[in-house]
């Protein structure tokens, strides 16, 4: 090598022996490497291949991608020939060029994470409007963002309706050590999606929570809440084992899947609340005339069915002494006595006004008035408010076989009711069919 011309020149020249140990090298490579004694080193010492480089290592000729051994953000472009038993290499700057390769490769991979979640958020958004109950829902979340996170487990809590919480799908990975409301209101209070990386951040949110999360071997786990419409509905946690980190568009997503989720649970809430009122009575909650119609053409034909027909006495004195709220409070407490009455597999309903129908399974038909008998006698055990609780019960049996219809045994007893009101009231009147 020209050792004259190769200190001119704007670029490293370096030659090695066939052991890679440096032989000779210019001005320019001494000083790109920050060293003055490079004769005699290895050029391991001072060069080391990029991964981000394009071409494989073991490449003839080049060029390659190499980055400084102690600052990896700077690079040279470096070809090689063989010269004798050795090689000389020609090194170019290229930090500028290694900075802007790496930012487009961030942004490819940026953008290929983006396009990625706008699919999982699409595909998402169909599956949950196919869910049929809130378990399916539940268990779509969990396995969507599993896969979206790359995470080992995640776990879907939610509130019920009656202000309780539970595991509705995924598994109890802190197994009972914090309680589920505290991990919902975690991110329900501020309503946001927490990141949590490492047994510190979790403690500082949840004391007990990094003594949890070690004794699980979870590393990190990030968590969104099922908001919709000012209601909280639960929220998601996925959880890693291993170590994570999370970027910008982590929340995000976060924030699609949990709004998804917790519009499609409203509106499962929604169609659950009006079936529920189509069923039942308002007042009372029990199952209404038409429920009572179309479950007891199920019990027809059986071994034997009996129908109790049960009218409060003197109902309306209360209305018109108390009022109305009067009426609907002792109407509620009449649904709940007759529930703690009959028997489990007995169905209650509310026929209408202050008439109740109460359809049993039975043998003989001194089973239904034993059922009748009890009623009266829980009826009799309080009073409501200021007015004494009685009622007249008629009851009508079908023996097994019988061609009735519901319509016709519950006609009559009611027509057996009436007779046990024309009596005076507070008193069975059987009718066996």
């Amino acid at each position: 090598m020209d050792e004259d011309s190769a200190e001119t020149l704007a670029v490293g020249v370096v030659r090695l022996d066939r052991s890679g140990t440096i032989v000779a090298a210019n001005r320019w490579f001494s000083d790109w490497a920050g060293a003055d004694d490079v004769v005699g080193r290895s050029i391991d010492e001072f060069l080391v291949h990029s991964h981000e480089d394009l071409l494989p290592a073991d490449a003839t000729l080049g060029p390659w991608l190499m980055l400084h051994a102690r600052e990896r953000d700077r690079a040279v472009m470096m070809t090689r020939q063989r010269r004798g038993t050795g090689e000389v290499l020609m090194l170019a700057e290229a930090s500028e060029r290694f900075r802007a390769l790496i930012d487009l490769r961030r942004r490819y991979a940026l953008a290929d994470r983006t396009r990625t979640r706008l699919e999982i958020v699409m595909d998402s958004s169909v599956a949950f409007s196919t869910a049929s109950t809130e378990r399916s829902l539940a268990e779509i979340l969990v396995d969507t963002t599993a896969r979206a996170y790359r995470a080992e487990e995640s776990t879907v809590l939610l509130r019920n309706p009656d202000g309780t919480s539970r595991i509705a799908a995924g598994p109890d990975v802190l197994r009972g050590r914090i309680d589920v409301d505290a991990l919902i209101a975690m991110v329900a209070a501020p309503r946001r999606v927490v990141k949590v990386v490492g047994e510190s951040e979790g403690e500082r949110l949840i004391p007990g929570l990094g003594a949890a999360m070690r004794a699980a071997d979870v590393r990190a786990f990030i968590a969104a809440p099922l908001h919709h419409e000012e209601v909280d509905f639960g929220s998601f946690i996925s959880w890693f084992h291993h170590e994570r980190t999370f970027d910008d568009e982590a929340a995000p997503l976060a924030e699609a899947l949990a709004g998804q989720a917790a519009q499609a649970l409203a509106t499962l809430r929604l169609q659950a609340r009006l079936a529920h009122a189509a069923t039942h009575d308002e007042v009372t909650g029990l199952p209404n005339r038409r429920v009572l119609e179309g479950q007891m053409d199920e019990v027809l034909g059986g071994r034997g069915c009996a129908v109790l027909f049960i009218d409060l006495d003197d109902f309306k004195h209360v209305n018109d002494l108390f009022g109305h709220h009067a009426g609907d409070r002792m109407l509620r407490d009449v649904g709940r006595r007759l529930l703690t009455a009959v028997r489990a597999s007995d169905l209650v309903a509310r026929y209408g006004g202050d008439e109740f129908v109460v359809v049993c399974e039975v043998g003989e038909p001194s089973d239904a008035v034993e059922i009748a008998e009890r009623i009266l006698d829980v009826f009799r055990a309080e009073s409501t408010g200021s007015a004494a609780l009685s009622a007249s019960i008629g009851i009508a049996v079908a023996s097994s076989g019988s061609e009735l219809v519901a319509d016709q045994l519950i006609r009559r007893a009611d027509l057996a009711m009436y007779r046990a009101k024309t009596a005076g009231g507070n008193r069975i009147v059987l009718e066996q069919v």
